[in-house]
């Protein structure tokens, strides 16, 4: 069955000044590389569908059995897919997936593959251009902190997502 291209999902939102840095950061790599625009997060969960009033309101009521949590950052990292293309690898850690699965369950997610990292950018290009690039960026923090989830809209088609609401 084909995945649609349009869908919803649970976005991590960073600290405020780890929030700009990784929006530098990406912003840095995009004019060099020409990507679409899309705000730094990482998805804790996707792919799910309904009316957004129903949607928030799910969130609303889960929140209560979610925990505030950091991440840890391990490395920059690429694949030769289109949305993780140029990324950050974030450790998969006892808190991280709990907090999934407490999520999955809420929207009635399936998918079990769970490869946490934050996207600097979207699109295809070359190993050794993304090898270049990355060997010019700053070393990481090891943690950042989550500061808000968000539900997002995601159109991959037109590439284009859209915050519903932060929490």
């Amino acid at each position: 069955m084909k995945r649609s291209s349009v869908f919803y999902s649970i976005w991590a939102i960073f600290h405020d000044s780890q929030q700009k840095l990784l929006e530098n950061l990406k912003k840095k790599i995009n004019i060099e590389l020409n990507g679409p625009s899309f705000p730094v997060h990482m998805t804790i969960t996707s792919g799910f569908f309904g009316s957004e009033k129903e949607l928030v309101d799910k969130m609303r009521s889960t929140l209560s059995k979610l925990n505030s949590f950091n991440i840890e950052l391990e490395n920059y990292d690429y694949k030769n897919t289109f949305f993780q293309s140029l990324y950050i690898k974030v450790k998969k850690n006892n808190e991280l997936i709990l907090q999934k699965k407490i999520l999955d369950k809420t929207f009635n997610c399936q998918n079990s593959f769970f490869s946490p990292h934050i996207s600097l950018f979207y699109g295809f290009k070359n190993n050794i251009i993304k090898n270049n690039i990355i060997s010019k960026l700053p070393r990481l923090k090891k943690i950042i902190k989550i500061k808000n989830l968000c539900l997002a809209l995601n159109d991959e088609k037109k590439l284009k997502w859209k915050i519903i609401e932060n929490f």
